[in-house]
C-alpha cells in the first residue's frame, strides 16, 4: 500500500461516532454544574464547611434548570460542554471539599506529583498544538483528526504507557477520562474535547506560572548572594 495512503487512513476522521441530543444537553447542564459547584467551593474556602456546602449546591441546582434561566445555556454558547478531565477534576475537588474543610493546597493529598507533572505538561503542550491548529499551521487538521478511532487508540497508548510507568492514581486520570469517552462519545464525540476544554488549559497555565514564581522566590531566598 502507498504511504501517502496509509498516512491518509491514519488521519482520517470520516464517518466519527456522536452523541445524542439529549446526551448532549444532559452533560452540559450537568459539566457545568460540577464546574461552578466546585468553583463556589473554592471562593467560600474561609467560610463553614456546612455553608459551604450549601451555597455549592445552590450554584448546582441553579445550573441544572432548564432554558436561559440556566448560566448553563450562556456558557454553552461561548464555550461548549466543560471537558471530562475537568469534570473528574472538579468532581473530586467539590465532594472533598463538601465532606470537610480544607485548604485549596491540600485537595489532592498524597498524589504522584511527577505524574501530575506529566500531565500537566501535556496538557499544555496539547493545548498550544489545538491553538495552533486553528491556525492551518499543520499538514493535516490535528482537531479532527479528534473524532477518528486512530487519535483515540493513540490517545490510549500514551496513557497507559504512563500508568504502566507510574502505578498512580493520578497517572490513572487519562484513563479514566477515555473510558468515559469511549463510553460515551462525549461531550463532542472528540477525544482532545474529552481531555482539554480552554478553561483547564489556562488554569493549568496559570498554575504552572504561580509553581514556577514560587520556586523562583524561594531559590533567591535561600541564594547566598540575596542574604544580608
Amino acid at each position: 500500500m502507498d504511504v501517502a495512503v496509509i498516512s491518509r487512513l491514519l488521519v482520517s476522521s470520516e464517518a466519527p461516532l456522536l452523541p445524542g441530543a439529549a446526551a448532549l444537553w444532559l452533560v452540559l447542564h450537568l459539566g457545568w454544574a460540577i464546574v461552578l459547584g466546585s468553583g463556589m467551593m473554592l471562593i467560600s474556602e474561609k467560610l463553614a464547611t456546612r455553608r459551604r456546602g450549601i451555597m455549592s449546591l445552590l450554584v448546582v441546582l441553579w445550573t441544572l434548570l432548564p432554558g436561559t434561566a440556566s448560566p448553563a445555556f450562556w456558557l454553552g454558547l461561548a464555550f461548549q460542554s466543560p471537558s471530562f478531565m475537568s469534570l473528574v477534576l472538579c468532581l473530586g475537588w467539590l465532594l472533598q471539599g463538601v465532606r470537610r474543610r480544607q485548604r485549596t493546597a491540600d485537595l489532592l493529598p498524597h498524589w504522584d506529583r511527577r505524574a501530575l507533572k506529566v500531565l500537566l505538561a501535556t496538557g499544555i503542550a496539547l493545548g498550544w498544538f489545538l491553538l495552533l491548529d486553528t491556525m492551518a499551521l499543520f499538514p493535516f487538521s490535528l482537531y479532527a483528526w479528534g473524532f477518528g478511532a486512530s487519535a483515540f487508540a493513540v490517545v490510549l497508548a500514551v496513557a497507559a504507557l504512563l500508568w504502566l510507568i507510574r502505578g498512580s492514581v493520578a497517572s490513572a486520570l487519562p484513563l479514566a477520562v477515555l473510558a468515559l469517552f469511549a463510553l460515551s462519545r462525549l461531550p463532542t464525540g472528540n477525544v482532545w474535547d474529552a481531555l482539554l476544554d480552554p478553561w483547564l488549559w489556562l488554569s493549568l497555565q496559570i498554575g504552572w506560572l504561580v509553581s514556577a514564581a514560587r520556586r523562583f522566590s524561594k531559590a533567591r531566598r535561600l541564594s547566598p548572594a540575596t542574604r544580608v
